[in-house]
């Protein structure tokens, strides 16, 4: 087997043998070094190597291959993770300096400011693209100045200052090259005395900063380009020239035995290493002697020395298929050509010195604050030298540090779990421990996350179970009320301790037992309770109206006069003082005039009769009214009804509905009405209306002449436990607003324009009801109204709720349209949402649930997101909120409607468009409901 097959059996374990070469009394010794961590990108060597970058401490390797694909090494040949990747197709540079790290990844200069160098995690980077100026080729860092060139043969000066912390990156200098015909440019070296040295493809030239072309050469460098004190040393076709920069002339040109590509200097400036721009060879030429020696099997391309002895450079396989290119790792005895025996043994010795003083420190450490900073660590670092022993020494520390680290935070976590103060950031710190940590140290970090989860978990149950507690002692009503109770207060600031992923698993653990309670609650809260005497409207109760009926007396009524024979008769009737007339039926009702002064007795007798059965004023009795006792319901009947008992109280006010059109005002009220036993006089009001329509009017019968014929709305104020409500109240003309005043505050009465006086019963009920007063169109109800109102907003049922959560209120209405569902009750219906649309799993609605009512059950979902969605668009439009003109009132009645019609339609957008769209008369808001109800549908 060849040197060159053995050398690529890069996967065994013995070591390949060394290369000696000769220099005058010793030798250099070369071996392959099988160090470097094999790359996770298995096509990783499909890409040839453009460009190899080494740091002035020979700590990092930084390899570009082509379409930008970066290497990055440490010294010891472990890969690392080169933070803020360049975005680039190719890497052409790479430069270490200072604390810079610079690349010139076309169209992008990228500048790293390495804050610590032996941690790439805090360096901080900063990506140069601007129009018109476009990074190519070139680039050198010296004194603070970096140099690059762009397309256009232009070269760019920016001065490096700290961290690089700015928005923009100003220039200190440019210049073109064009007159020096380089051909394209490769290479730019900043020299001793600031002057640039340029190569290109076609020969080499020297410019001062400002512009000006100071020498040029005809040697087609390229990339082959080293610096050696005062000399300048070019690599190109098969020679090596040696230029010197101060008297400017050439020192020597020697003929090579291959063609140059790259080179680089050692350390000590004794030895150029070439590698070859055709074949797998390498070139190691003494600037002493002036030789030459060729290595096969590697050298192709590219090379790098760093100053730890390490020669990184490329060798090329080609396959069947394709060509592979292999980064070539050789370590060699270079150090000892620049360090004494007895100095490297001097550094050696000190560095173990320190290194037992460190040991020593970190064996008494308490605690783990700034253990980077101790200063026998500095010390330590101090020291540093690329040598290998002293590298090893340094990287054995580094270990220690980080033991030392992680067994005080070991410890400080363990205090803390005693003490109960972990937060969620301990254990994300402890995660990033772990991922760095091997060995047994990991096996230790990794049992106390167990133990951390295990606490969390354990005070995660403790804080839930007294959310619990607290949640049954008390009566929930909504999500604020729920949320404003301490321990969920409290429990939601733990939960911020949390890992992120219990953390979200908490707060859907608290939002369901919310939730659920809130069920629970609601279902128990929002009741109706009828009573004998009275009316339980949640929380509410109200005296059922008891009936009294009002007194009205009966009085003879004379309503025709005859003459006969010279005698004067009347005809008599008996009338009520509400206008009822009753004629005798068993006795004749024409008198003789004179009779009229001592009636005979069975007149008194029909008017005794009269009193005693038919006295009593006949109501109107409000009719049944069915209803769904949905919690949504019963809360408005319940601050309907408090309103209503304190404007009985205090006998004085109005209370005013206001809501969209319907959403129920009238309903609500018909509901009370019918479950108190009261009578109900609904007022249509208009802008129409004439003080005759509210108050009296005169009618004129032939027999009985002109009478007063009083409104409903007088006959209202006198009828025992009347509710009058007056519909669209807002729309009363102003000539009429000023006539309610007196009723509607403590007063009580009206008016007429007889001079008579109506005063309202004390036990009569005012309500209007009126359309939103922001709406367009909307009438705003009068000032003299809504001070002497109470405005009660009455909205649709809830729907869309905090965390997610869909509240089935509306829904319950709808149930008993749907065939499915009409068998189950209000509380399983209930129980069967929460369990389907809520994920709330209780056992009520696991029993309830079937995929039928489940599929149902979705349909009417999607009925009401479809036309709450609407509803909200409409809303939108009326307070000029959007400009989306959506006019159609999707009522509740509409809801049914579309719910009648789930079967026959097989889904719910067909069924509300089939609805509702004949209702909407405009083209374009039918479009724009369809879009309505598509994306109501698609949210997720």
């Amino acid at each position: 087997m060849g040197f060159f097959e053995k050398l690529f059996q890069n996967r065994k374990a013995k070591p390949e043998e060394a290369i000696r070469v000769k220099v005058g009394d010793r030798d250099l010794v070369i071996q392959r070094d099988q160090e470097l961590e094999t790359d996770a990108d298995a096509r990783i060597e499909e890409f040839w190597i453009e460009t190899i970058g080494v740091s002035e401490d020979g700590y990092w390797l930084l390899v570009g291959r082509r379409h930008g694909i970066l290497q990055f090494y440490d010294w010891k040949g472990k890969l690392h993770r080169l933070p803020a990747r360049p975005p680039a197709q190719v890497v052409t540079d790479i430069v270490f300096k200072g604390n810079y790290l610079a690349l010139l990844t076309p169209p992008y200069l990228i500048i790293y400011y390495m804050y610590d160098k032996r941690h790439p995690e805090t360096w901080k980077s900063i990506r140069f693209s601007q129009e018109g100026i476009r990074p190519s080729a070139g680039l050198d860092i010296k004194r603070g100045t970096l140099a690059f060139g762009t397309v256009g043969e232009r070269i760019y000066f920016i001065e490096l200052i700290g961290d690089m912390s700015v928005e923009t990156i100003d220039f200190s200098g440019t210049f073109s090259y064009r007159d020096a015909h380089i051909g394209q440019l490769e290479v730019i070296k900043i020299l001793e005395d600031g002057k640039l040295l340029l190569s290109g493809s076609d020969a080499v030239a020297i410019y001062d900063r400002a512009g000006n072309l100071l020498k040029n050469m005809t040697y087609p460098a390229k990339k082959c380009v080293c610096l050696r004190g005062n000399w300048a040393i070019f690599g190109y076709q098969n020679r090596l020239t040696i230029y010197d920069l101060v008297n400017q002339n050439e020192i020597s040109s020697t003929e090579l035995p291959i063609k140059p590509s790259q080179m680089d200097i050692s350390p000590d400036g004794r030895f150029l290493f070439i590698a070859d721009a055709e074949e797998n060879k390498l070139g190691i030429f003494d600037l002493e002697a002036l030789s030459i020696k060729i290595i096969e099997g590697f050298g192709y391309s590219v090379v790098r020395v760093s100053p730890d002895g390490s020669i990184y450079t490329c060798a090329y396989e080609n396959t069947a298929e394709k060509r592979f290119y292999y980064l070539i790792k050789l370590s060699s005895n270079l150090p000892d050509f620049y360090y004494t025996e007895e100095r490297r043994r001097q550094i050696v010795k000190n560095v173990e010195s320190a290194y037992k003083v460190l040991y020593r420190k970190l064996s008494s450490l308490g605690s783990k604050d700034g253990i980077e900073n101790l200063k026998e660590y500095t010390d330590l670092l101090s020291l540093d030298a690329p040598i290998r022993e002293v590298r090893e020494i340094l990287s054995k520390a580094d270990g220690d540090i980080k033991r030392a680290k992680t067994n005080l935070f070991i410890r400080s976590l363990k205090e803390k779990l005693l003490n109960d103060e972990v937060q969620e950031s301990d254990l994300r710190e402890l995660e990033e421990h772990i991922k760095i940590s091997e060995g047994e140290e990991r096996q230790k970090l990794e049992a106390l996350k167990s133990d951390l989860l295990a606490y969390f978990e354990r005070k995660l149950k403790e804080k839930l179970e007294k959310v619990s507690y607290a949640l049954n002692k008390q009566e929930l009503v909504d999500l604020k009320t729920a949320e404003s109770i301490d321990e969920v207060k409290e429990a939601r600031g733990f939960f911020l301790n949390l890992p992120r992923d219990l953390q979200l698993q908490a707060q859907e653990q608290l939002t369901k037992m919310i939730q659920e309670r809130l069920l629970s609650s609601r279902l128990s809260r929002y009741k109706i309770v009828i009573e004998d005497g009275r009316i339980l409207f949640g929380s509410e109760s109200i005296e059922k109206f008891t009936g009294e009926k009002r007194r009205l007396p009966w009085r003879l009524q004379i309503e025709e006069k005859y003459n006969i024979d010279g005698q004067m008769y009347v005809r008599v009737s008996f009338e009520r003082a509400d206008g009822i007339v009753r004629e005798p039926k068993r006795y004749s009702n024409i008198l003789k005039a004179e009779e009229l002064k001592h009636p005979p007795k069975w007149v008194k007798s029909y008017l005794r009769h009269l009193s005693g059965l038919f006295s009593y004023q006949e109501y109107r009795l409000p009719l049944f009214v069915s209803y769904e006792e949905t919690p949504w319901f019963v809360q408005n009947l319940e601050k309907f009804t408090a309103l209503v008992k304190e404007q009985l109280k205090y006998q004085e006010g109005i209370l005013i509905l206001e809501g969209d059109a319907g959403v129920g005002k009238n309903f609500l009220v018909e509901v009370f009405s019918a479950l108190t036993g009261r009578p109900l006089y609904i007022i249509p009001c208009n802008s129409k209306m004439e003080r005759e329509d509210i108050t009296f009017m005169y009618e004129f019968d032939p027999k009985r002449g002109t009478k007063k014929v009083y409104s409903d709305l007088i006959k209202a104020l006198q009828t025992p436990g009347a509710v009058i409500y007056f519909d669209e109240i807002n729309t009363l003309p102003a000539s009429l607003v000023k006539m309610f005043n007196p009723l509607f505050d403590y007063r009580r009465y009206l008016v007429l324009s007889s001079g008579e006086v109506v005063k309202a019963r004390h036990d009569v009920i005012l309500v209007g009801g009126m359309n939103p007063q922001n709406y367009l169109g909307v009438s705003e109800l009068p000032q003299d109204i809504k001070s002497r109102s109470d405005i009660m907003y009455v909205d649709y049922p809830p729907f869309e709720g905090e965390g997610g959560f869909y509240y089935p209120d509306e829904a319950i209405i709808l149930k008993d349209h749907v065939e499915e569902l009409q068998d189950i009750s209000y509380e399983e219906f209930t129980y069967l949402w929460y369990y389907v649309i809520n994920s709330v799993k209780t056992e009520l609605g696991q029993k309830v649930l079937t995929p039928q009512r489940e599929r149902k059950l979705l349909m009417i979902f999607e009925l009401l997101s479809i036309a709450n969605a609407i509803r909200s668009a409409y809303r939108s439009y009326q307070m000029q909120k959007s400009e989306e003109p959506v006019e159609f009132v999707f009522s509740i009645r509409d809801t049914i409607r579309c719910a009648r019609r789930l079967d026959r339609y097989g889904n719910a957008k067909r069924a509300v468009l089939e609805t509702i769209l004949p209702k909407v008369s405009s083209p374009l808001e039918r479009e724009i409901i369809k879009d309505i109800a598509d994306r109501s549908l698609s949210k997720p």
